[in-house]
């Protein structure tokens, strides 16, 4: 902390007073700095409490809550003894409550200050706190630098005095002032990372038919709808190339969960549940019109913003869900599948929890997509996943070995699993143009053909042999009189669904294999055919 050096006795005149008055005030601010910093927090606003829900079922994009409470009638009013209340969350939707035994007349809301009493809560309004005090102690520093090098305070008695006390001060509270900025800059950094709680919410206000007899309590049922709480599947794929005969796949399925009520979940059972995507109904079926001339087609009602958002995170209503871990139940009997947490409660903020981990015997594959500037070969692994169990949509983390090669989405489909681990950088392919041609045929010039045609070359440095999936695009025609003849060495094998070309290529260890392919396409003179290559 930066001494503050009292004017000396000899110093006469205003300007002494000013300096006593200022350097007073601010030596009073930095011994009472300590205490303060020792202080308590300051305490969180009276108000109404949540309570924690029986039960949350959660989706990714938000959880219905189930509560239940014991409540006594309100203490004074005009009808105290026919009403109870209780604090919902902000934007909490779709109330449903019950009170066993009564008929419920009316119930009203209005806004309340809610109290937070989750660690979450308390670790929020402590750095705020602190970073109020370090932003009064800033302002201090800040103050006597400004008067130190202020030419208004300077007496023409005192100067070289006045050049050895700055010479002195100005640079500790320039020192001092630099460690007080960077402490509030992380400060604010840390605020900004906590999410704000539940701190203005409803109270609810309910009026029963018959009066509560006194000293008793009556139980309430409700429950509402929340969207800010809510869980992702996130998976950890990690690859073993050497493991077994082709290679294994160690796979984690976790649960990233959270919930910003400003209060922790005590007792609460928690399920988490996958979520259809896509909008809630089918569109009109289609017309089809034969005609002469085209008419326009109408264009696709979007989505609404919810259900893109819903698309983007929920887990596929038809996918597979993962094993039960021991302390996850999974129910995969419904439409969609769900895992009820054995441990109750969920504190506030966000969690991690691990749902099941596998390995699944996926040998590993290499793809090949060349053309001239990619010489990449891809490493993946496909799996076919049970049909009694569900894998949810979700972000996901692959390895080789433990070396992390990216993330992306994981997104099962038909019952099998496609995994991509980037490129082998030990396995590459070549692409060599043997010729490019264009001409005409027949005496007058009756048909025109374009031939193209390349070399692959696959080299492996890997000590075993790998089997590479060659792919490359076949040309679709939709003219009638074109023709396309293909000339590959070996022959290439054709997948008509997907329009493509493939050889399955075996590599020796630390060697080489050839793929040649040659494509001729011919056409009529008088059609304007400008084919283009891929």
């Amino acid at each position: 902390m930066a001494k503050i050096h009292p004017i000396p006795q000899s110093a006469r005149g205003p300007v002494r007073d000013a300096a006593l008055a200022v350097l007073g005030g601010l030596l009073c601010l930095s011994l009472a700095w300590p205490a303060a910093a020792a202080a308590p927090a300051r305490p969180h606003a009276a108000g109404f409490t949540l309570a924690s829900p029986a039960t949350a079922l959660l989706s990714p994009v938000g959880g219905r809550l189930d509560v239940e409470e014991r409540l006594a009638p309100e203490a004074s009013g005009p009808d105290a003894a026919k009403t109870l209340v209780f604090a919902l969350p902000p934007d909490a939707d779709n109330l449903q409550l019950s009170v066993p035994g009564q008929t419920i007349v009316r119930w009203s809301t209005e806004p309340v200050e809610l109290t937070e009493s989750a660690a979450l809560a308390r670790a929020r309004e402590e750095l705020v706190t602190e970073r109020m005090r370090l932003d009064a102690r800033l302002a201090a520093v800040n103050a006597a630098i400004s008067f130190w090098q202020s030419p208004e305070n300077a007496g023409a008695q005192d100067v070289a005095q006045r050049g050895r006390l700055i010479a002195e001060s100005v640079p500790e509270l320039a020192l001092e002032k630099e460690t007080l900025e960077a402490r509030v800059k992380l400060l604010r950094q840390r605020i900004e990372r906590l999410p704000a709680g539940a701190r203005l919410g409803e109270l609810v206000r309910v009026t029963l038919q018959k009066p509560v007899p006194a000293g008793e309590k009556v139980i309430v049922r409700y429950s509402y709808t929340w969207r800010h709480c809510g869980w992702n599947a996130v998976y950890d794929f990690n690859a073993r190339p050497e493991e077994g005969k082709g290679g294994a796949i160690d796979v984690r399925l976790m649960a990233d969960v959270w919930q910003y009520s400003g209060i922790d979940w005590q007792g609460t059972k928690v399920t988490l549940a996958t979520r259809g995507t896509g909008p809630r109904e089918p569109a009109p079926l289609a017309e089809w019109v034969v005609d002469s001339q085209p008419r326009p087609q109408p264009r696709p009602v979007p989505l609404a913003l919810n259900a893109v958002r819903s698309a983007k995170v929920a887990a596929e209503g038809a996918a597979d869900a993962a094993p039960a871990n021991a302390g996850v139940a999974a129910d995969t009997t419904s439409v969609y599948a769900s895992w009820t947490l054995a441990e109750a409660g969920l504190p506030e903020g966000r969690s991690r929890l691990m749902i099941t981990a596998d390995t699944w015997e996926a040998p590993l594959q290499w793809l090949a997509r060349p053309t001239r500037g990619d010489s990449r070969v891809w490493l993946l692994a496909k799996h076919d996943l049970a049909g009694d169990t569900a894998w949810p949509e979700g972000m996901a983390d692959y390895s080789v070995d433990g070396q992390s090669v990216g993330s992306g989405m994981f997104r099962p489909r038909g019952g099998e699993a496609t995994l991509y681990f980037g490129a082998d950088p030990r396995v590459s392919v070549r692409t060599f143009d043997d010729a490019r041609k264009k001409g005409e045929s027949g005496i007058i010039s009756t048909s025109k053909t374009w031939t193209w045609a390349w070399t692959y070359t696959v080299s492996n440095g890997h000590a075993r042999p790998v089997m590479v999936k060659l792919e490359r695009p076949a040309p679709v025609v939709v003219d009638q009189g074109v023709t396309v003849t293909l000339k590959d060495e070996p022959p290439a094998q054709k997948n008509e669904q997907e329009h493509m070309l493939f050889w399955n290529v075996e590599v020796p260890g630390h060697g080489k294999a050839s793929v040649k392919h040659s494509v001729t396409i011919t056409s009529p003179e008088k059609l304007q055919l400008f084919p283009d290559v891929p």
